[in-house]
């Protein structure tokens, strides 16, 4: 005879029920932790020593923190290594040499000491009075700007900005000195030549 309700037909479960789904889920949670907590301690810990003995997990600071509460000093480096690589330099920059002041020198190129033809080195000479010239003028402008400097200055600044302002004078004064020096320089030898 069969009888109307169909939940008591169905069959109970071969496994016994949720005894064997706990036991298998406390068993992976078991596993798990001894993954991430458990292992090798012991190994660790001897070779994380530094080079003075002190071992760098104590049992004090194991999470990180000190016995008062707060977060424990990390282990720095010595500053001063001994194998410390050299820096790659672009080339284009690699043989400036490092002036007084700290401002790479110019990359001059030297001047020519010979020429295919008396035209070329006439042509030469005339671009680099060309070149002396437009220097002249903006040294003459940057010395034309030094009274209106001076004047907020004096107004403005501090006895130590004036002191400052007067060294930055001499060298404009100097520059335009050497700027007419060149373009002195670079006549003469045109004239010269033709």
């Amino acid at each position: 005879m069969t009888s109307p309700d169909p939940k008591a037909q169905t069959p109970e479960p071969a496994g016994g029920g949720m005894l064997p789904a706990l036991l298998a889920g406390a068993g992976i949670l078991a596993v798990a932790a001894l993954f991430i907590f458990g292992g090798d301690d012991d190994k660790k810990s001897d070779a994380t020593q530094n080079k003075d003995g002190q071992a760098a997990h104590s049992s004090s600071n194991q999470t990180g923190r000190t016995a008062k509460g707060g977060i424990a000093a990390r282990q720095a480096d010595a500053a001063a290594k001994s194998g410390r690589p050299t820096p790659r330099l672009n080339p284009r920059i690699a043989d400036a040499v490092v002036t007084e002041g700290m401002a790479p020198a110019p990359h001059k190129k030297p001047e020519p000491t010979s020429w295919g033809s008396r035209d070329e080195e006439i042509i030469y000479w005339e671009d680099q009075l060309r070149e002396a010239n437009r220097m002249l003028e903006i040294r003459e402008r940057a010395t034309e700007h030094v009274p209106r400097q001076e004047e907020k200055i004096r107004e403005n600044g501090t006895p130590e900005d004036l002191a400052e302002f007067q060294q930055r004078k001499i060298v404009v004064a100097d520059n335009l000195e050497r700027a007419q020096a060149r373009v002195q320089e670079v006549q003469l030898k045109l004239d010269n030549l033709k």
